[in-house]
């Protein structure tokens, strides 16, 4: 039969039943005899090889099996407009004897087979992979790859992961071949594909599958499975296919559904389909491992940016339907952070003059009670439609007496208004979020014992977020990674734990390690929740209190009490913050950035600030110049200023704390410093410098000594006296 498989001659039989195909039944009769022959001390390498080929050769003829949680995760979105679905269902008894053959112990057998004579261990003179180890490689990647697409991957894939030394086996392969620049010619493929394609298609999926249940000490210290400076090579082999496959020669959509009309003909593999498939692993992969390297650095970031990264592609990545915009959507992190801040923020800036051009009339106005600026403008701006949100808001003021406050919103005081109510709303005092040990916030998973409205309050709070982020005011609000990453609508795992619970992730590593009999300790798939000194028990899986915890079972229930914690408990709060936030901010305007990225669209930099940058990009009026002796004087007080007293000092004259994501040259209108007296009589000395946050204005009297400067611009800046002084 191999040979028949590799000269591509059709020996099957005519078909008689569709529901028990001869094909499918002789996979079915082949995999459980397979199974006895693996296990036999004399099986051969080439016995494994064919055992490969022909169960590769008749696995791909099968339509997919899912298993019962994906079949309910599918709905009419999967399938789009044009596709040609034929339904076919096989017994279902032939259905299980397949599924069933392909268990644990064939896959460890397999591999064992086909990599028992290959060494990690590299020699002196390495001149890459020897003809066995190609074989080796292209038989056992082809047979993975079909049984990626047809069979439940949770039925093979922790298998892979954790049972087989599959990863390292094809990360050495891969390795040699990339330092060489030589990849052999698997047969397997169809067409003039890369060397690469195959050996990807397989190695993500089942590296990606490690990732989610690695831990930290794991990854960072013991270097498991991969040490960092392989990472580091990974990244490079990953971003070099990446860009091949989106940029350089992509592959057309390929109709990824299976003829079952008629049993495979040849052997091979649908290159293009492979192609799709790659592209996409290999983006979640390298995305991945740019979160662990948010985490703790272990490559410079512009190791994930492809080379090929120019204007032209810049100025086509802000085009729908572009190549370069599908790069954009797919693999975000190719592009440096600089560039698709800048697209992000031209995207803002076009929607915002769309919305801005039907004049004053349209504003809305808000009038706000320092003391209940939180009501006010809940009650105000939760009744907003989406295009009254685009528009612009103007602000008035009024203090705790009762009087307006002096001074017209030209939009200094609405950015004022955005940096308060963002303040007392995400105030941890309030009851809508905690924050961590590293004072970072997430909602509050008992946020409903507090406030009876709280998921309208989340919905509120998404708004508000994004209506900073649409009119670029920065905000000072520190988010945890875990929650930033529902923005995205991504999951969070074991890694992700850390800094939430620390004790807990604790725990769950001392029971992934655990070398002794677990069911010993006797726990269950139940989990504690304490909210207020209200304890409650859940189930984490039906009937979970009477399942108890072994070491087989023991890395699911790892994964299902970390995702209860970072994701189950929070699921409402995030739902409605998302829903609001999206309001405002799209999907795919939000997907162009990593988490620890969002946080810097929404706050700004956590480094000091550059004033070097803001004296470059400072306009004079009234008699000033950059070489006035106050001028001179005025930067190296402000240089002199804590970080704490500069942040103020930005936020007396332009209405908040932090400066533009992309440099001062980006705040508009320009800062500005303008003489405040006409002479430098002792009574014009005396005054304050005043504000117009609106224009960016620093009204600044000619002080004549340092210490005067100082002094003065220190009461000023500190004096919170809302904008009666301005």
């Amino acid at each position: 039969m191999a040979l028949c498989v590799q000269n591509h001659a059709n020996v099957l039989p005519h078909e008689v039943s569709m529901e028990l195909p001869a094909y499918a039944c002789l996979l079915g009769n082949i995999l459980e005899t397979a199974g006895v022959a693996l296990s036999q001390p004399d099986c051969s390498f080439e016995m494994g090889v064919d055992l490969a080929a022909i169960t590769t050769f008749l696995l791909k003829a099968l339509p997919p099996i899912k298993s019962s949680r994906e079949s309910s995760m599918v709905s009419d979105d999967d399938v789009t407009a044009g596709d040609e679905v034929m339904e076919l269902v096989i017994n279902r008894d032939l259905e299980k004897q397949i599924t069933s053959a392909i268990d644990s112990r064939f896959l460890l057998q397999l591999t064992n087979v086909l990599f028992s004579g290959i060494h990690l261990l590299r020699g002196p003179h390495d001149e890459g992979p020897g003809d066995k180890e190609v074989a080796a490689v292209g038989a056992a990647c082809a047979f993975l790859h079909v049984a990626f697409n047809t069979l439940p991957l949770e039925h093979i894939m922790t298998v892979l992961a954790y049972r087989t030394e599959l990863v390292q086996l094809l990360w050495h392969y891969m390795k040699r071949c990339h330092e060489i620049r030589k990849w052999p010619f698997l047969p397997y493929l169809s067409g003039d594909a890369p060397g690469w394609l195959l050996p990807l298609a397989v190695f993500c999926p089942v590296y990606k599958h490690m990732l989610t249940i690695v831990d930290n000490e794991e990854f960072y210290e013991q270097e498991k499975p991969l040490s960092l400076k392989d990472i580091r090579h990974l990244i490079v082999i990953l971003r070099e296919a990446l860009w091949h496959l989106l940029w350089l020669n992509p592959p057309s959509h390929p109709n990824v559904g299976k003829s079952v009309s008629s049993p495979p003909a040849n052997k091979m593999l649908p290159a293009e389909a492979i192609q799709h498939r790659v592209s996409t692993v290999a983006s979640e992969v390298l995305s991945q491992l740019q979160d662990w390297n948010n985490r703790r650095e272990f490559v410079p970031p512009s190791d994930f940016h492809a080379d090929g990264v120019n204007d032209f592609f810049i100025s086509q990545a802000t085009i729908d339907g572009t190549r370069a915009n599908e790069i954009l959507k797919q693999a975000p992190f190719l592009v440096p952070f600089t560039s698709r801040a800048k697209i992000f923020q031209s995207q803002l800036a076009s929607v915002r003059q769309r919305h801005g051009s039907h004049g004053v009339f349209t504003r809305s106005r808000f009038r706000i009670r320092r003391d209940h600026i939180l009501e006010d403008a809940y009650s105000q701006m939760s009744t907003m439609s989406e295009e009254d949100l685009r528009g612009a808001i103007r602000v008035t003021f009024v203090n705790e007496l009762g009087v307006e406050e002096a001074g017209i919103d030209g939009g200094g005081i609405f950015k004022d208004f955005m940096e308060n109510i963002t303040r007392a709303a995400f105030d941890v005092q309030y009851g809508l979020f905690k924050e961590t040990s590293d004072h970072l916030l997430y909602p509050n998973p008992g946020s409903g014992m507090i406030h009876e409205q709280h998921l309208q309050f989340f919905h509120f709070l998404g708004i508000l977020l994004a209506k900073a982020m649409f009119e670029g005011i920065l905000v000072d609000i520190p988010f945890a990674t875990f929650f930033l990453s529902k923005l995205k609508r991504k999951y969070n795992y074991l890694n992700d734990l850390p800094s939430l619970d620390p004790e807990l992730y604790r725990h769950l590593i001392f029971l992934k390690h655990y070398e002794a009999d677990i069911s010993e300790l006797e726990l269950y798939f139940v989990i504690l929740n304490n909210e207020y000194g209200e304890q409650t028990e859940e189930e984490l899986l039906p009937g979970g209190k009477n399942i108890r915890v072994t070491n087989e079972n023991v890395i699911t229930f790892i994964h299902l009490v970390s995702n209860h914690r970072l994701n189950f408990q929070i699921r409402q709060q995030s739902s409605h913050f998302l829903r609001g936030f999206q309001q405002l901010i799209q999907k795919d305007w939000i997907n162009m950035f990593n988490e620890h990225e969002l946080q810097l669209l929404i706050s700004g930099s956590l480094d000091s600030l550059d004033f070097d940058d803001l004296r470059q990009n400072t306009n004079y009026v009234g008699g000033y110049h950059s070489e006035h002796y106050v001028i001179e004087m005025f930067w190296e007080v402000l240089k002199s200023f804590s970080l704490e007293n500069q942040k103020k000092f930005l936020k007396f004259v332009t209405g908040c704390s932090r400066g533009p994501l992309l440099g001062f040259k980006y705040l508009e209108p320009l800062f500005c410093i303008q003489r405040a007296a006409g002479s430098a009589s002792e009574e014009a000395l005396d005054r304050l410098p005043t504000s117009a946050t609106c224009m960016n204005l620093l009204k600044l009297p000619p002080y004549r000594s340092k210490e005067q400067m100082s002094t003065k611009l220190l009461y000023a800046i500190n004096a919170e006296a809302g904008f009666d002084l301005s």
